[in-house]
């Protein structure tokens, strides 16, 4: 679908430790004789990236060299935790069996 679990937010946005890399991390470098700082070759390969990346998102993981799989079930056996631990507490959206024909204006 294209989404992270929303539990690996934190790895992305975590300053200083996220995978996002900092400015200082990113250098665009080219031989060419082109005096521009990103020139048409630098950008190509940027573009390259950025679509194989739409193929598939799990590529950035690779290129921060993070444990994709690992992070994945880390945060899914974190979600398993917190739903069992949540199951046999009654929920605030719950009604009342009275209620519901007032809530269906019976």
């Amino acid at each position: 679908m294209g989404k992270f679990p929303k539990e690996l937010d934190s790895l992305f946005t975590l300053k200083g430790d996220g995978l996002f890399p900092t400015p200082n991390e990113i250098n665009l470098d080219c031989s060419c004789p082109d005096w521009a700082v990103m020139c048409k070759h630098v950008a190509a390969v940027l573009y390259g990236v950025g679509a194989r990346l739409d193929e598939d998102p799990t590529l950035f993981f690779t290129l921060r060299s993070a444990p994709y799989e690992a992070l994945l079930k880390q945060a899914v056996e974190n979600r398993l935790e917190m739903l069992l631990e949540n199951a046999n507490k009654q929920s605030d959206r719950t009604i009342d069996d009275s209620q519901i024909g007032d809530l269906f204006g019976l």
